[in-house]
């Protein structure tokens, strides 16, 4: 499988990758009542609730959004991998916790279908001497100038979108290793759920947090 052309052909690269970025390898990625087996498979909502190792959405309120940048669903570090090629996780490091998609209904976007892009990728330091700690200013990486943090402890949703992770990549030395993408149509629910995070997300920042 050519994985750098099926995320080619759905812009992955280069919205969301560098346009000279090689893929060598397909992830595969498991939710408790789903499977994600090759990039751009159609996967219902419903069962991507549960967090199945950076998790990006490029498509916050329309497709390739520049307005909000990516939103950073998911993000861990110090994921080893198994002799068969599973990406285990029990001893890694969270840094942004699972969100699932909650992507807006079609009607929203002038009545067609318009699943939004969901991707994964794994990354790995580009030589054996990896840096202590990464760079936090790389986190909202569209804030230059801004204090590096990680964000309050909610992690709402204003504090993970404007992630760029190319730039992400470049600060830390990070080159990909395999990644994949699903599609995810909206519907009544993923919009009230989408709507539901805005609020939280205003609210916590109306009062400082």
């Amino acid at each position: 499988m050519d994985v750098t052309a099926a995320l080619e052909a759905e812009n992955i690269i280069p919205d969301v990758l560098a346009p000279d970025t090689k893929v060598p390898c397909n992830l595969k990625v498991v939710f408790p009542s789903a499977r994600l087996e090759k990039p751009g498979e159609m996967i219902d909502r419903d069962a991507t609730k549960y967090k199945p190792t950076v998790f990006v959405d490029p498509d916050l309120t329309r497709r390739h959004d520049t307005r909000f940048g990516q939103v950073r669903h998911w993000l861990t570090t110090k994921a080893a991998i198994s002799h068969s090629g599973e990406v285990i996780d029990s001893k890694n490091t969270t840094i942004s916790s699972w969100v699932g998609p909650a992507p807006l209904p079609g009607h929203f976007m002038g009545g067609k279908p318009h699943p939004s892009r969901y991707t994964f990728i794994l990354c790995q330091h580009r030589n054996e001497d990896p840096p202590a700690k990464f760079d936090v200013d790389s986190m909202r990486a569209h804030y230059e100038g801004l204090p590096g943090e990680l964000g309050y402890p909610s992690q709402d949703m204003i504090d993970r979108w404007k992630f760029n992770t190319q730039q992400f990549m470049d600060r830390n030395d990070l080159e990909v290793v395999g990644a994949t993408y699903m599609l995810v149509e909206g519907d009544l629910r993923s919009g009230m759920a989408n709507m539901g995070l805005a609020a939280e997300a205003i609210a916590n920042k109306a009062v400082g947090r």
